[in-house]
């Protein structure tokens, strides 16, 4: 049986980068002719957030309370990407994003290699490299560094391509009960919350493949 994994995430959750690859390890198992898909979904973080963002020490406050607070955490992470041989810099953080213009570019991009590309890009640009995805002129470098040609981009450049698509799966997703960030939804119908490690999801491709209903897979439709 083939699999397909709708990934739901945002690209300022450590959390997602953490589980994106994790998620690729357990997708490395898979046997078979046909490789897994994986098709790359939006949900905001901060809906609300200004257009330009704000500043990293704004954010937190509002957020979390202080980045004394939330160091503990930031700590932990660095720790837990060491070891998916990603390298957390966020002393190197500047601006919290907007990223509903990321999200918009990675429906422009549609399912595929150019959009797991474009995703893991977002991911690495922000969190190694500090940088603003929130900014269209970073986006439309890393839109061709993805593969995406001139016409994609062009189209990313019209401010509501892609916008409808972005707000319409985001009220869906929402209203399947996503609440969290990473989930993944196997086969339109088992939902897998959480940056589980690679053995966790290895188990339950196979008892999706299988269509074992037994395990920790809860049951949500997609579509």
């Amino acid at each position: 049986m083939n699999l397909q994994v709708d990934a739901v995430a945002d690209f300022i959750c450590p959390w997602c980068y953490l589980g994106k690859s994790r998620l690729e390890k357990a997708l490395s198992h898979i046997q078979g002719e046909e490789r897994p898909k994986v098709l790359w979904h939006p949900f905001q973080l901060n809906p609300d957030m200004p257009v330009n963002g704000m500043s990293v020490d704004e954010y937190l406050d509002k957020r979390f309370g202080g980045r004394e607070l939330v160091q503990p955490f930031l700590d932990e992470l660095t720790v837990a990407g060491k070891k998916e041989g990603i390298i957390f810099r966020f002393d190197q953080l500047e601006r919290i994003p907007n990223t509903l213009n990321a999200h918009r570019l990675i429906q422009i991009a549609g399912p595929g290699p150019q959009q797991n590309r474009l995703v893991e890009l977002l991911f690495s640009n922000f969190f190694e490299h500090g940088r603003d995805i929130g900014d269209k002129d970073l986006l439309s470098v890393l839109a061709r560094q993805a593969g995406l040609d001139a016409k994609a981009i062009s189209r990313f450049h019209r401010r509501d391509s892609g916008l409808a698509q972005v707000h319409a799966e985001e009220k869906h997703l929402r209203k399947l009960g996503v609440v969290g960030i990473p989930n993944y939804i196997l086969n339109g119908k088992y939902a897998v919350a959480g940056a589980q490690d690679a053995d966790a999801l290895v188990r339950v491709f196979d008892q999706v493949m299988f269509n074992n209903d037994t395990g920790p897979a809860s049951s949500a439709r997609l579509h």
